[in-house]
């Protein structure tokens, strides 16, 4: 999220109003908003900083977070008992430094076995059109959040990894979409497989 929208929650934010007047009056979802209340939104501004990831409600019933407990309250559907189904949705934007567009790609993960099920190359859109993609990308679910893109990295990186272990290279497109990632910090905390196991 760039610095001026997030300034502008912050400003809504102090003036009293709740997060969903906020969503409503700057036209972004509710994740995006209580992701800045609750500082687990990066700031990033065109040409510089992190990419801006999103990914399904519900990611984190699908690993094991046990390794890495600082990313175990940025899930909105964590707290529903029902066990995930092994799938993660992720989508990545990374401002450009010679253009306004960002350049978007994104991930369809089976984070149980076969890593990185599907992955879309890099395609510039400007904000408004992002918008629009993100809300459309995820509509088969009740609703996605903004994480850090260390966490993004960990899911899509870490599971490609605990694949190829299983012997499943990722998809064609995966090396022009991680591209838009950049590299993992160090090792993927995250545990892959349903309860350890391939499934």
């Amino acid at each position: 999220m760039d610095e001026q929208l997030v300034a502008q929650v912050q400003n809504l934010d102090q003036q009293g109003r709740s997060a969903k007047a906020i969503a409503r009056t700057l036209g972004v979802g509710l994740a995006d908003v209580v992701g800045v209340l609750n500082g687990a939104v990066e700031v990033a501004a065109p040409g510089r900083g992190e990419p801006r990831c999103w990914v399904n409600a519900g990611w984190s019933r699908s690993v094991d977070l046990e390794g890495a407990p600082q990313w175990t309250g940025l899930d909105s559907g964590a707290c529903d008992a029902e066990e995930g189904q092994g799938l993660v949705t992720v989508l990545v934007a990374a401002d450009s430094t010679r253009s306004t567009k960002a350049q978007v790609a994104g991930f369809l993960l089976d984070v149980w076995c076969l890593g990185v099920k599907n992955a879309l190359p890099p395609e510039p859109m400007s904000p408004s059109r992002l918008n629009a993609y993100r809300q459309a990308y995820f509509s088969a679910y009740e609703k996605h959040v903004q994480v850090p893109a260390e966490l993004v990295r960990a899911l899509v990186f870490g599971a490609a990894a605990y694949a190829h272990e299983l012997g499943f290279d990722p998809e064609a497109d995966f090396e022009a979409a991680a591209a838009v990632l950049g590299e993992p910090a160090g090792p993927c905390p995250i545990r892959f497989g349903r309860n350890g196991k391939p499934f």
